[in-house]
């Protein structure tokens, strides 16, 4: 497993390093048992508080990430943690199969992720937007259910598949109203 402890703002000493490390070894072989999995733990400082991000990546395309704060950097990992320990609670047993995470790794169709500058940055009333970041991405081969878990799991607002039963891409994001909605394409 590939660990990757980092710190924005503060000097990442040996101590919480090793807890965080420790933390990733105890949730991944608890929950997960997978020793193909890499992991991202980013400890930021604001003002008085610590921030942590946790990322953990099943496959490719497929991250579970969690976040948490508090006053103590210990405190703030443990926070985020537990935080995904909730989410994973309910689709366990579908993270754990092998072979399923195996299909989403292989069935991988590679995209490409634009930033676009926001419109309230520029000045101009052209409609043109700048290109600031590109990102490698992957559209998944996954179940409705599937995708609804790396919504979850990832807390992330929407995510594109191609559906397992139709072969067609699929879009399935969270709603204001806290609901998820689904939006199969037909060909026209």
């Amino acid at each position: 497993m590939k660990i990757k402890v980092s710190g924005k703002n503060l000097d990442i000493g040996d101590s919480l390093r090793e807890f965080s490390t420790a933390e990733v070894e105890k949730y991944v072989g608890n929950n997960i048992g997978a020793d193909d999995i890499e992991a991202s733990v980013a400890i930021h400082k604001d003002g008085k508080l610590y921030e942590v991000e946790v990322l953990l990546y099943l496959s490719r395309g497929f991250v579970l990430r969690a976040d948490g704060v508090s006053g103590d950097a210990y405190k703030a990992v443990d926070n985020a943690f537990s935080k995904l320990a909730v989410r994973l609670k309910k689709h366990k047993s579908r993270i754990k199969n092998k072979e399923r995470r195996a299909v989403w790794h292989e069935s991988a169709i590679s995209a490409t992720e634009y930033i676009l500058e926001s419109s309230k940055n520029t000045e101009s009333e052209d409609d043109d937007h700048l290109v600031i970041a590109e990102q490698e991405k992957y559209i998944l081969l996954l179940s409705v259910s599937e995708a609804v878990m790396k919504l979850e799991l990832g807390a992330l607002q929407v995510v594109m598949f191609k559906n397992i039963e139709s072969n067609r891409i699929n879009t399935v994001y969270r709603r204001n109203d806290g609901h998820i909605g689904w939006i199969d394409y037909q060909a026209a």
